[in-house]
């Protein structure tokens, strides 16, 4: 079947010609001549292959062929139309969906906030959140199933991922409130290393920190129980069972009326959270306007 190649100016043409049923009146609303328009329309109809007007000296009428048209005509337009109103709507951070990877500490500590104040300025957009660990967001992130990650900077050198600083938190220790001896205000990790220590999965990014620091500090610790999620350390914590360190927006994830903090030194040691994104792609103006809400929330809070 052959294409029939028609510009939306051609389908406006006519449209204006079948609406006024006249040549004179399309001509003066386009800016053009009348024999200009008649031209058209002839080129309209050795494309289409079919005369779609009759016309004479005085009067324009539609071709029984000329009546299937205008639907067909107005419908082409009208899409058109919509569709570039959705662009514009896009392009201008109006309405659409960003899909965002964070670890579940920033997920629950700085997200919240954060699509809260994006929404106010961007109700048509759709945020989707997914919250994992550290390799799973620099996974997705490089494979481009979402539009950024917030997490801590990959470990392994990965041209893929472009890493941008957001905040730096510190390790602070995690005790029981009740415990006999009371919660101490300051501690170090050789003192930590006293006590039964809760550790973190070996694949998460707390896991390494604490191994790092521990190991400055001339420690060897064996964990006396290792957990995946953030929220089970508080609880086995809070349950007297032992020790651990976090990141201090890991507490978010737990209950802490039984739970008490202190900072740590000698090694003094934090993580540093950021954008991760897919080197080389361009951000949709929605996914970079989100990003400056979250940098703005995270400042304030």
């Amino acid at each position: 079947m052959k294409r029939i190649d028609l510009s939306p100016f051609e389908l406006q043409i006519f449209l204006k010609v079948q609406e006024s049923g006249s040549f004179r009146a399309a001509a003066d609303t386009f800016g053009l001549s009348q024999p200009a328009i008649s031209r058209a329309i002839s080129r309209i109809e050795e494309r289409v292959g079919t005369r779609l007007l009759d016309r004479d000296s005085r009067n324009v009428q539609l071709t029984p062929q000329g009546r299937v048209f205008v639907p067909l005509a107005t419908r082409l337009i009208n899409d058109l139309e919509t569709s570039l109103d959705e662009l514009g709507a896009f392009l201008g951070a109006e309405r659409g969906k960003i899909a965002v990877a964070a670890l579940p500490s920033v997920a629950v500590s700085i997200l919240p906030a954060a699509l809260a104040l994006f929404r106010k300025t961007n109700p048509g957009i759709v945020v989707r959140v997914v919250d994992t660990l550290l390799e799973e967001v620099t996974s997705i992130v490089g494979r481009g199933e979402v539009d950024f990650g917030i997490a801590v900077a990959p470990t392994s050198d990965n041209e893929m991922i472009a890493f941008n600083e957001l905040l730096r938190e510190p390790l602070v220790g995690v005790f029981s409130r009740n415990s006999a001896a009371g919660p101490p205000v300051h501690s170090n990790w050789a003192t930590l290393a006293e006590y039964p220590f809760i550790a973190m999965s070996s694949t998460t990014s707390v896991r390494r920190l604490t191994d790092a620091a521990f190991l400055q500090a001339d420690q060897i610790v064996s964990p006396a129980y290792e957990v995946s999620h953030l929220a089970t350390a508080g609880a086995l914590v809070a349950a007297g069972l032992g020790v651990t360190a976090l990141p201090q927006l890991a507490l978010s994830t737990m209950d802490q009326s039984a739970l008490a903090t202190c900072t740590l030194d000698q090694p003094v040691a934090s993580r540093s959270i950021g954008f991760l994104t897919r080197a080389g792609r361009t951000l949709s103006p929605g996914a970079v306007a989100f990003m400056q809400v979250i940098r703005t929330s995270a400042i304030a809070s």
